[in-house]
Protein backbone atom coordinates (compact mmCIF):
# COMPACT_ATOMS: atom_id res chain seq x y z
CA UNK A 1 0.00 0.00 0.00
CA UNK A 2 1.47 3.05 -1.11
CA UNK A 3 1.88 6.08 1.59
CA UNK A 4 0.69 9.75 0.59
CA UNK A 5 4.28 11.98 0.95
CA UNK A 6 3.55 15.38 2.12
CA UNK A 7 5.32 18.27 -0.20
CA UNK A 8 8.08 20.13 0.91
CA UNK A 9 7.35 22.68 -1.12
CA UNK A 10 5.01 26.09 -0.04
CA UNK A 11 3.70 27.68 -3.65
CA UNK A 12 0.87 25.20 -4.86
CA UNK A 13 -1.06 25.81 -7.87
CA UNK A 14 -3.12 28.28 -6.54
CA UNK A 15 -0.92 30.06 -4.85
CA UNK A 16 1.60 30.47 -8.00
CA UNK A 17 -1.59 31.62 -9.70
CA UNK A 18 -2.35 34.48 -6.95
CA UNK A 19 1.61 35.33 -6.74
CA UNK A 20 2.18 35.41 -10.36
CA UNK A 21 -0.99 37.44 -11.19
CA UNK A 22 0.31 40.45 -7.98
CA UNK A 23 3.98 40.11 -9.21
CA UNK A 24 2.43 40.91 -13.03
CA UNK A 25 0.23 43.73 -11.77
CA UNK A 26 3.36 45.71 -9.39
CA UNK A 27 5.57 45.43 -12.66
CA UNK A 28 2.87 46.28 -15.13
CA UNK A 29 1.85 49.68 -12.92
CA UNK A 30 5.59 49.99 -12.11
CA UNK A 31 6.02 50.76 -16.05
CA UNK A 32 3.46 53.26 -16.16
CA UNK A 33 4.63 55.12 -13.38
CA UNK A 34 8.10 55.35 -14.28
CA UNK A 35 6.90 56.55 -17.93
CA UNK A 36 4.81 58.96 -16.41
CA UNK A 37 8.45 59.96 -14.13
CA UNK A 38 10.46 59.77 -17.10
CA UNK A 39 9.71 63.53 -18.70
CA UNK A 40 9.14 65.46 -15.14
CA UNK A 41 12.61 63.98 -14.29
CA UNK A 42 15.01 66.83 -14.25
CA UNK A 43 18.61 65.09 -14.17
CA UNK A 44 19.19 64.07 -17.68
CA UNK A 45 21.48 60.65 -17.26
CA UNK A 46 18.39 59.59 -14.33
CA UNK A 47 16.17 60.25 -17.38
CA UNK A 48 17.64 58.18 -19.87
CA UNK A 49 18.42 55.44 -17.57
CA UNK A 50 14.34 55.56 -16.86
CA UNK A 51 13.99 54.08 -20.27
CA UNK A 52 16.04 51.21 -19.72
CA UNK A 53 14.07 50.85 -16.26
CA UNK A 54 10.42 50.89 -17.94
CA UNK A 55 11.68 48.46 -20.56
CA UNK A 56 13.20 46.00 -18.58
CA UNK A 57 10.14 45.65 -16.35
CA UNK A 58 8.01 45.55 -19.51
CA UNK A 59 9.93 41.86 -19.94
CA UNK A 60 9.43 40.72 -16.45
CA UNK A 61 5.34 41.72 -17.23
CA UNK A 62 5.98 39.99 -20.54
CA UNK A 63 7.17 36.51 -19.06
CA UNK A 64 4.69 37.24 -16.41
CA UNK A 65 2.51 37.04 -18.94
CA UNK A 66 3.32 34.33 -21.01
CA UNK A 67 3.53 31.97 -17.75
CA UNK A 68 -0.36 33.41 -16.52
CA UNK A 69 -2.06 32.30 -19.65
CA UNK A 70 -0.67 29.01 -19.59
CA UNK A 71 -2.20 28.62 -15.97
CA UNK A 72 -4.87 30.82 -15.55
CA UNK A 73 -7.75 32.19 -17.68
CA UNK A 74 -7.97 35.57 -18.13
CA UNK A 75 -4.40 36.04 -17.97
CA UNK A 76 -4.31 39.55 -16.06
CA UNK A 77 -6.98 39.60 -13.32
CA UNK A 78 -6.42 42.45 -10.54
CA UNK A 79 -4.68 41.68 -8.00
CA UNK A 80 -7.55 41.44 -4.91
CA UNK A 81 -5.77 43.06 -2.52
CA UNK A 82 -6.66 46.79 -1.63
CA UNK A 83 -4.01 47.39 0.35
CA UNK A 84 -1.43 46.73 -2.82
CA UNK A 85 -3.87 48.54 -5.27
CA UNK A 86 -3.70 51.12 -2.69
CA UNK A 87 0.35 50.99 -2.67
CA UNK A 88 0.88 51.04 -6.33
CA UNK A 89 -1.79 53.67 -6.89
CA UNK A 90 -0.17 55.96 -4.71
CA UNK A 91 3.24 55.56 -5.30
CA UNK A 92 3.54 57.54 -8.36
CA UNK A 93 2.59 60.49 -5.78
CA UNK A 94 6.00 61.55 -4.84
CA UNK A 95 7.36 65.35 -4.20
CA UNK A 96 10.01 64.84 -6.02
CA UNK A 97 11.68 62.38 -8.69
CA UNK A 98 14.50 61.28 -5.98
CA UNK A 99 11.38 60.60 -3.78
CA UNK A 100 9.80 58.62 -6.15
CA UNK A 101 12.91 56.61 -7.09
CA UNK A 102 14.00 56.14 -3.61
CA UNK A 103 9.99 54.66 -3.22
CA UNK A 104 10.23 52.63 -6.08
CA UNK A 105 14.09 50.80 -5.81
CA UNK A 106 14.61 51.17 -1.83
CA UNK A 107 11.30 49.77 -1.30
CA UNK A 108 8.99 48.18 -3.60
CA UNK A 109 11.60 46.76 -5.63
CA UNK A 110 13.91 45.05 -2.44
CA UNK A 111 10.49 43.21 -1.60
CA UNK A 112 9.99 42.04 -4.57
CA UNK A 113 12.89 40.71 -5.34
CA UNK A 114 12.82 39.15 -1.57
CA UNK A 115 9.47 37.47 -2.83
CA UNK A 116 10.88 36.14 -6.57
CA UNK A 117 13.54 34.36 -4.59
CA UNK A 118 11.38 32.84 -2.52
CA UNK A 119 8.90 32.01 -5.14
CA UNK A 120 11.74 30.38 -7.06
CA UNK A 121 12.62 28.49 -3.79
CA UNK A 122 9.38 27.17 -2.91
CA UNK A 123 7.69 26.16 -6.02
CA UNK A 124 7.36 22.75 -7.44
CA UNK A 125 10.77 22.57 -9.17
CA UNK A 126 9.63 20.20 -12.07
CA UNK A 127 6.12 20.93 -12.79
CA UNK A 128 6.69 24.71 -12.34
CA UNK A 129 10.20 24.80 -14.14
CA UNK A 130 9.10 27.81 -16.49
CA UNK A 131 8.23 29.75 -13.93
CA UNK A 132 11.60 29.18 -12.19
CA UNK A 133 13.07 30.23 -15.55
CA UNK A 134 11.43 33.26 -15.81
CA UNK A 135 12.05 34.62 -12.66
CA UNK A 136 15.37 33.70 -12.44
CA UNK A 137 16.18 35.93 -15.29
CA UNK A 138 13.77 38.47 -13.83
CA UNK A 139 16.30 38.61 -11.04
CA UNK A 140 19.37 39.18 -12.97
CA UNK A 141 17.74 42.68 -13.83
CA UNK A 142 15.72 43.31 -10.89
CA UNK A 143 19.30 43.26 -8.95
CA UNK A 144 21.46 45.33 -11.30
CA UNK A 145 18.39 47.66 -11.12
CA UNK A 146 18.60 47.50 -6.99
CA UNK A 147 22.24 48.06 -7.59
CA UNK A 148 21.55 51.41 -9.91
CA UNK A 149 19.21 52.66 -7.67
CA UNK A 150 21.28 52.53 -4.74
CA UNK A 151 24.02 54.41 -6.46
CA UNK A 152 22.09 56.41 -8.46
CA UNK A 153 20.34 57.62 -4.65
CA UNK A 154 23.54 57.63 -3.05
CA UNK A 155 23.04 61.21 -1.61
CA UNK A 156 19.44 61.22 -0.92
CA UNK A 157 18.12 60.85 2.28
CA UNK A 158 15.57 58.77 3.60
CA UNK A 159 12.71 61.31 4.13
CA UNK A 160 8.56 61.30 4.63
CA UNK A 161 7.97 60.04 1.26
CA UNK A 162 9.75 57.06 1.94
CA UNK A 163 8.59 56.19 4.92
CA UNK A 164 4.95 56.41 3.75
CA UNK A 165 5.71 53.97 0.87
CA UNK A 166 7.20 51.81 3.30
CA UNK A 167 4.07 51.70 5.60
CA UNK A 168 1.95 50.99 2.78
CA UNK A 169 4.01 47.91 1.45
CA UNK A 170 3.61 47.01 5.32
CA UNK A 171 -0.18 47.43 5.00
CA UNK A 172 -0.01 45.05 1.77
CA UNK A 173 2.22 42.12 3.75
CA UNK A 174 5.01 42.78 0.94
CA UNK A 175 5.40 42.29 -2.38
CA UNK A 176 4.09 38.74 -1.79
CA UNK A 177 1.32 39.84 0.38
CA UNK A 178 2.96 36.81 2.91
CA UNK A 179 3.92 39.16 5.34
CA UNK A 180 2.50 40.44 8.88
CA UNK A 181 0.67 43.55 8.08
CA UNK A 182 0.27 46.96 9.63
CA UNK A 183 -2.31 49.46 9.65
CA UNK A 184 -2.79 51.68 6.42
CA UNK A 185 -1.26 55.05 6.81
CA UNK A 186 -2.30 58.23 6.48
CA UNK A 187 -1.09 60.32 3.90
CA UNK A 188 2.20 62.74 4.46
CA UNK A 189 1.89 66.49 3.80
CA UNK A 190 4.42 66.07 1.05
CA UNK A 191 2.32 64.31 -1.08
CA UNK A 192 2.01 65.73 -4.51
CA UNK A 193 -0.79 64.82 -6.63
CA UNK A 194 0.61 63.81 -10.00
CA UNK A 195 -0.26 64.92 -13.29
CA UNK A 196 0.46 64.15 -16.95
CA UNK A 197 3.81 65.95 -17.41
CA UNK A 198 2.92 68.98 -20.03
CA UNK A 199 6.65 70.58 -20.15
CA UNK A 200 10.01 68.07 -20.11
CA UNK A 201 12.27 69.21 -16.93
CA UNK A 202 15.61 69.84 -17.51
CA UNK A 203 18.60 69.99 -14.76
CA UNK A 204 20.30 73.70 -14.00
CA UNK A 205 23.54 72.00 -16.29
CA UNK A 206 21.17 73.03 -20.05
CA UNK A 207 20.05 76.25 -21.43
CA UNK A 208 16.85 76.03 -23.41
CA UNK A 209 17.83 78.85 -25.37
CA UNK A 210 17.98 77.36 -29.49
CA UNK A 211 18.67 80.76 -30.37
CA UNK A 212 22.35 80.36 -30.44
CA UNK A 213 22.16 77.10 -32.63
CA UNK A 214 23.51 77.88 -36.17
CA UNK A 215 22.66 75.30 -38.81
CA UNK A 216 25.54 74.93 -41.24
CA UNK A 217 25.18 75.58 -44.44
CA UNK A 218 24.31 72.65 -47.24
CA UNK A 219 28.50 72.38 -48.25
CA UNK A 220 29.47 72.43 -44.77
CA UNK A 221 30.03 68.78 -44.51
CA UNK A 222 31.60 68.71 -41.38
CA UNK A 223 29.81 70.74 -39.93
CA UNK A 224 26.30 68.72 -41.11
CA UNK A 225 27.64 65.83 -39.21
CA UNK A 226 28.68 67.61 -36.17
CA UNK A 227 24.76 68.94 -36.23
CA UNK A 228 23.39 65.66 -36.82
CA UNK A 229 24.77 64.26 -34.19
CA UNK A 230 24.46 67.08 -31.42
CA UNK A 231 20.65 66.25 -32.86
CA UNK A 232 20.93 62.62 -31.66
CA UNK A 233 21.48 64.31 -28.20
CA UNK A 234 18.27 65.53 -28.66
CA UNK A 235 16.28 62.83 -28.89
CA UNK A 236 15.42 62.31 -25.48
CA UNK A 237 12.24 64.18 -26.53
CA UNK A 238 11.12 61.42 -28.42
CA UNK A 239 11.68 59.49 -25.40
CA UNK A 240 9.02 61.72 -23.16
CA UNK A 241 6.77 61.86 -25.66
CA UNK A 242 6.33 57.94 -25.78
CA UNK A 243 6.19 58.04 -22.39
CA UNK A 244 3.74 60.51 -21.98
CA UNK A 245 1.50 58.31 -24.20
CA UNK A 246 2.10 55.32 -22.29
CA UNK A 247 1.22 57.18 -19.47
CA UNK A 248 -2.00 58.34 -20.99
CA UNK A 249 -3.68 55.08 -22.52
CA UNK A 250 -3.77 52.56 -19.48
CA UNK A 251 -7.09 51.29 -21.23
CA UNK A 252 -5.28 50.37 -24.51
CA UNK A 253 -4.08 46.56 -24.41
CA UNK A 254 -1.39 45.07 -22.86
CA UNK A 255 0.81 44.54 -26.09
CA UNK A 256 0.81 47.95 -27.04
CA UNK A 257 2.45 48.96 -23.83
CA UNK A 258 5.08 46.78 -24.11
CA UNK A 259 5.88 48.00 -28.37
CA UNK A 260 5.56 51.67 -26.62
CA UNK A 261 8.26 50.94 -24.00
CA UNK A 262 10.40 49.67 -26.14
CA UNK A 263 9.72 52.77 -28.67
CA UNK A 264 10.94 54.89 -25.45
CA UNK A 265 14.15 53.08 -24.94
CA UNK A 266 15.14 53.51 -28.24
CA UNK A 267 14.96 57.09 -27.92
CA UNK A 268 16.75 57.06 -25.01
CA UNK A 269 19.47 54.90 -26.86
CA UNK A 270 19.37 57.57 -29.99
CA UNK A 271 20.07 60.05 -27.47
CA UNK A 272 23.09 58.54 -25.98
CA UNK A 273 24.37 57.57 -29.76
CA UNK A 274 24.43 61.50 -29.69
CA UNK A 275 26.19 62.04 -26.09
CA UNK A 276 28.46 59.32 -26.82
CA UNK A 277 29.84 60.75 -30.35
CA UNK A 278 30.16 64.61 -29.09
CA UNK A 279 31.93 62.39 -26.30
CA UNK A 280 34.39 60.86 -28.47
CA UNK A 281 34.71 63.95 -30.35
CA UNK A 282 36.11 65.87 -27.12
CA UNK A 283 32.51 67.61 -26.60
CA UNK A 284 30.36 68.01 -23.19
CA UNK A 285 26.59 67.25 -24.66
CA UNK A 286 25.59 69.58 -21.47
CA UNK A 287 27.22 72.57 -23.25
CA UNK A 288 24.61 72.43 -26.01
CA UNK A 289 20.25 73.82 -25.40
CA UNK A 290 18.01 71.58 -25.28
CA UNK A 291 14.65 72.10 -27.25
CA UNK A 292 11.76 71.13 -24.90
CA UNK A 293 9.88 73.04 -26.89
CA UNK A 294 8.68 70.12 -28.91
CA UNK A 295 7.82 68.28 -26.53
CA UNK A 296 5.71 70.72 -25.08
CA UNK A 297 4.29 71.57 -28.63
CA UNK A 298 3.77 67.63 -29.19
CA UNK A 299 2.22 67.27 -25.59
CA UNK A 300 -0.77 69.32 -26.07
CA UNK A 301 -2.13 67.06 -28.72
CA UNK A 302 -4.31 63.69 -28.55
CA UNK A 303 -2.16 60.64 -27.94
CA UNK A 304 -3.08 59.50 -31.61
CA UNK A 305 -2.47 62.52 -32.88
CA UNK A 306 1.02 62.33 -31.17
CA UNK A 307 1.92 59.16 -32.09
CA UNK A 308 0.92 59.75 -35.40
CA UNK A 309 3.21 62.74 -35.83
CA UNK A 310 6.01 60.87 -34.59
CA UNK A 311 5.96 57.67 -36.47
CA UNK A 312 4.06 58.98 -39.19
CA UNK A 313 6.07 62.14 -39.41
CA UNK A 314 9.38 62.43 -37.80
CA UNK A 315 10.35 58.86 -38.30
CA UNK A 316 8.97 57.83 -41.73
CA UNK A 317 10.16 60.87 -43.25
CA UNK A 318 13.88 60.13 -41.77
CA UNK A 319 14.95 57.24 -44.09
CA UNK A 320 16.38 59.03 -47.14
CA UNK A 321 18.35 61.54 -45.04
CA UNK A 322 19.74 58.64 -43.43
CA UNK A 323 20.59 56.74 -46.13
CA UNK A 324 22.49 59.23 -47.62
CA UNK A 325 24.39 60.23 -44.53
CA UNK A 326 25.29 56.61 -44.33
CA UNK A 327 26.84 56.43 -47.55
CA UNK A 328 29.05 59.65 -46.77
CA UNK A 329 29.96 58.50 -43.73
CA UNK A 330 30.98 54.82 -45.52
CA UNK A 331 33.18 57.00 -47.94
CA UNK A 332 34.89 58.88 -45.82
CA UNK A 333 35.72 55.71 -43.48
CA UNK A 334 33.93 56.78 -40.90
CA UNK A 335 32.74 53.64 -39.03
CA UNK A 336 31.58 55.39 -35.53
CA UNK A 337 28.74 57.48 -37.38
CA UNK A 338 27.71 54.84 -40.07
CA UNK A 339 27.27 52.29 -37.30
CA UNK A 340 25.39 54.61 -34.91
CA UNK A 341 23.36 55.71 -38.09
CA UNK A 342 22.74 52.07 -39.06
CA UNK A 343 21.55 51.03 -36.03
CA UNK A 344 19.06 54.12 -35.94
CA UNK A 345 17.65 52.98 -38.82
CA UNK A 346 16.82 49.94 -37.61
CA UNK A 347 15.15 51.01 -34.93
CA UNK A 348 13.34 53.26 -36.93
CA UNK A 349 11.85 51.04 -39.36
CA UNK A 350 10.37 49.41 -36.50
CA UNK A 351 9.20 52.84 -34.75
CA UNK A 352 7.44 53.24 -38.30
CA UNK A 353 5.78 49.99 -37.98
CA UNK A 354 4.64 50.22 -34.65
CA UNK A 355 2.41 53.38 -35.79
CA UNK A 356 1.00 51.29 -38.89
CA UNK A 357 0.06 48.52 -36.65
CA UNK A 358 -1.39 50.64 -33.05
CA UNK A 359 -2.57 53.62 -34.56
CA UNK A 360 -5.84 52.13 -35.98
CA UNK A 361 -6.42 50.65 -32.32
CA UNK A 362 -5.44 53.74 -30.60
CA UNK A 363 -8.11 55.93 -32.98
CA UNK A 364 -10.83 53.28 -31.88
CA UNK A 365 -9.66 53.72 -27.87
CA UNK A 366 -10.16 57.21 -28.45
CA UNK A 367 -13.21 57.24 -30.39
CA UNK A 368 -12.31 58.72 -32.97
CA UNK A 369 -14.70 58.76 -36.11
CA UNK A 370 -12.06 59.59 -39.30
CA UNK A 371 -11.00 56.60 -41.21
CA UNK A 372 -6.97 55.73 -40.54
CA UNK A 373 -5.89 56.98 -43.62
CA UNK A 374 -7.12 60.37 -43.20
CA UNK A 375 -6.35 60.55 -39.79
CA UNK A 376 -2.90 60.03 -40.65
CA UNK A 377 -3.31 62.27 -44.00
CA UNK A 378 -4.22 64.96 -41.33
CA UNK A 379 -1.87 64.24 -38.47
CA UNK A 380 1.02 64.73 -41.13
CA UNK A 381 -0.39 68.21 -42.37
CA UNK A 382 -0.36 69.67 -39.16
CA UNK A 383 3.37 68.16 -38.50
CA UNK A 384 4.55 69.91 -41.75
CA UNK A 385 2.21 72.98 -41.00
CA UNK A 386 3.57 73.14 -37.23
CA UNK A 387 6.99 71.24 -36.76
CA UNK A 388 8.77 71.35 -40.31
CA UNK A 389 7.71 74.48 -40.54
CA UNK A 390 9.46 75.17 -37.16
CA UNK A 391 6.69 77.65 -35.69
CA UNK A 392 5.39 74.92 -33.19
CA UNK A 393 2.66 77.16 -31.68
CA UNK A 394 1.00 76.32 -28.42
CA UNK A 395 -2.68 76.98 -28.61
Amino acid sequence: MLTIVEPTETVDFKENQRLLNRYRYIEHELVRMLAGWLPATPHMETKLEMGRLLWEDAQHVQQLYLRLREVQRPAFRPPEDPALERLMQEAIHAPAAEDFLAGIFRVIKPSLVAAYERHAAQTYANPDAPTRYYLRHTLLDEREQLAWGQAALAQHPAGEWEAYITALLHAAGGAGGLEARGAAPVAPACRREFRAPRSAARDARFSLDMSSIVRPAADDRAGQRFDEFRNYAQEVLAAETCALLLYLTPGMRWEFTYDLSRHCYDETRHCKFGIEWLARHGFDYTNFPQNTKVYAWRSQYDPATQYAMLTMGNESHVFEYRRARRREYQALGDRLSEQFVSYDMADERQHVAFGHKWLPELLRWQGEERKVEAFIADAVALWEREYVSGAMPIH
